[in-house]
């Protein structure tokens, strides 16, 4: 199932400028809330669960890439004509 990205929590106080810093992506509920999850947590359900995500930008879905960089488990958007990760473009959670 593809569930959609709401909003996402950074660390204003990374090392990283790029989808590393995310601490917390939103998805909505089925009651009208917001799930907040971990990236590890986003990474897992896409790699064993087949899990899709997805955040749309300008009109377009964009849906989310498992990544790991050393032993640090993380998502970002897969590659499209866009410079920045449109994942990092969500609102505030």
């Amino acid at each position: 199932m593809a569930y959609p990205v709401e909003c996402v929590t950074t660390d204003d106080s990374s090392d990283h400028d790029d989808c590393r810093c995310i601490e917390i992506i939103g998805i909505p509920s089925k009651s009208g809330g917001v799930n907040k999850y971990t990236p590890e947590r986003i990474h897992e359900r896409i790699e064993e669960e087949d899990d899709r995500f997805f955040v749309e930008h300008q009109g377009s879905r964009t849906y989310l890439d498992a990544v790991t960089d050393g032993s640090t488990r993380y998502v970002r958007t897969e590659p499209n004509d866009t410079k920045a990760d449109n994942l990092l473009k969500q609102p505030s959670c």
